[in-house]
């Protein structure tokens, strides 16, 4: 959990308050109903809908879980600017529309969304949110169920649910998901005072967390063995280095247990924390550790325009058709990228190898990387600033990309024995995104 998390829990209980005294507000200027009707392909499909006026979140809605394309909901009497959302900014713009409210009357509001960009039918990569909780977490206020409808208006492909040291959401989040065709992976997110790990897939356990782990001072190595006797294929690390739970605070401890399998190097959003966590990635996979950066939003709160679902996100490479098995087996690889919005397809040796592959060379022989960069815009314009090649933690090339939403960059190379290669992509508006590596083995 993010720090920002108790500023944002802070800003919920405000709008709660507002909430509870809203409707004599409501009573006193009047309301009217906006219907919210929206389609991509001439297919309706699900919607975040932020309404704004004067320059103030007023509210946030969704599509109906049961109702995909349709969005209702009440506003008091006023001007406001709509901004309608499919797919979270990663595969197309925000539609906006100004509209005028008047009391006892409906405004009805059409979006027919372009096609985008569909990293899953350019490249095979498909996306998922693996930090989200429910009001099944203790600080949390989203409905498990409403949780799908949130999922789906981001624009993932498959569900997850993690919940502070229980699986009560699980029922409910996977019983809307049956219903929509939806798959999805149920976790939980081992939560001790000092430290937090997410473990998944999983059934629907409570951890019992020992004292000296709860206080940060024992290894947890019992709470990971339990968590993988309840299913768990993954061992996270949730966000490392935030001053509420830092797990990498204890690197160098005798009891500092290695035995995870994916770092969240990107969490809410990317700070000196966040940024750390790369720096310590980066210098596991040169001692050879190979775990796999992962990206999820910590988000908590629904109707709050700080937690946004679904972004940051983590994106995977699946061949053929995409089953949740699949999905899973492919990140264990680190056919995997991080990001924020700018989509990535890494590969080496004119397709032949991914990220998580291992390219192997004789000596002198060069390996021969190619980026495929894309960006979509949010509310504004964007586009693609710089892409970099990283090797062994050195940035070894830099390229600037002037605003294009579009690019294809290339970088030959003769490694030395051991490299590993990742590629860093910055959008204008500074959001980013991390590959794994493709490492390279010289013979």
């Amino acid at each position: 959990m993010n720090q920002r998390i108790r500023v944002r829990s802070a800003v919920v209980l405000f709008s709660c308050l507002l909430c509870a005294v809203g409707p004599s507000i409501a009573f006193a200027q009047g309301t009217g109903e906006v219907a919210v009707g929206a389609t991509l392909a001439g297919s309706p499909v699900d919607v975040r809908v932020v309404a704004r006026t004067d320059g103030e979140v007023a509210g946030i809605f969704y599509s109906s879980v049961v109702a995909p394309g349709s969005a209702r909901f009440s506003l008091p009497a006023g001007a406001y600017t709509l901004v309608v959302e499919h797919g979270a900014g990663f595969a197309r713009g925000a539609e906006v529309r100004e509209i005028t409210v008047q009391a006892g009357e409906e405004v009805r509001v059409e979006v027919e969304f372009p096609q985008g960009f569909s990293p899953s039918q350019a490249w095979g990569y498909y996306g998922v949110d693996l930090h989200a909780h429910s009001n099944a977490s203790f600080d949390a206020s989203t409905p498990p169920d409403e949780l799908i409808a949130v999922q789906l208006a981001a624009g993932l492909d498959i569900g997850f649910l993690s919940d502070h040291n229980t699986g009560d959401g699980h029922a409910p989040f996977a019983s809307a998901a049956k219903k929509r065709g939806f798959p999805v992976i149920l976790g939980v997110e081992i939560t001790a005072f000092r430290w937090h790990w997410t473990a998944y897939p999983v059934d629907p356990y409570v951890p019992q967390i020992p004292p000296m782990v709860w206080m940060g001072v024992g290894s947890p190595a019992p709470t990971f063995a339990e968590a993988r006797l309840h299913g768990a294929q993954f061992i996270q690390v949730a966000h490392p280095y935030w001053s509420g739970a830092p797990y990498f605070e204890a690197l160098g401890r005798d009891f500092f247990d290695p035995n995870f399998d994916l770092i969240e190097i990107a969490n809410s959003e990317f700070d000196e924390e966040d940024q750390r966590a790369v720096e310590q990635l980066f210098a596991f996979w040169n001692e050879g550790k190979r775990y796999v950066a992962v990206a999820g939003s910590d988000a908590h709160h629904w109707q709050d325009p700080t937690h946004i679902y679904g972004r940051p996100r983590t994106y995977v490479y699946v061949e053929g058709e995409l089953t949740v098995e699949k999905w899973l087996a492919a990140l264990g690889k680190g056919r995997a990228f991080a990001t924020y919005g700018p989509l990535v397809d890494f590969t080496a040796q004119g397709g032949a190898a991914r990220p998580g592959d291992t390219v192997v060379l004789a000596r002198g022989e060069e390996i021969r990387l190619q980026a495929e960069l894309f960006v979509a815009p949010r509310e504004a314009p964007r586009g693609l600033a710089l892409a970099q090649v990283i090797k062994n933690g050195e940035v070894v090339r830099d390229f600037p990309l002037d605003g294009r939403a579009e690019a294809t960059v290339t970088f030959a190379d003769a490694p030395t024995p051991g490299s590993w290669y990742v590629v860093r992509v910055v959008a204008t508006d500074g959001d980013q995104a991390y590959t794994n590596p493709i490492w390279v083995e010289v013979r």
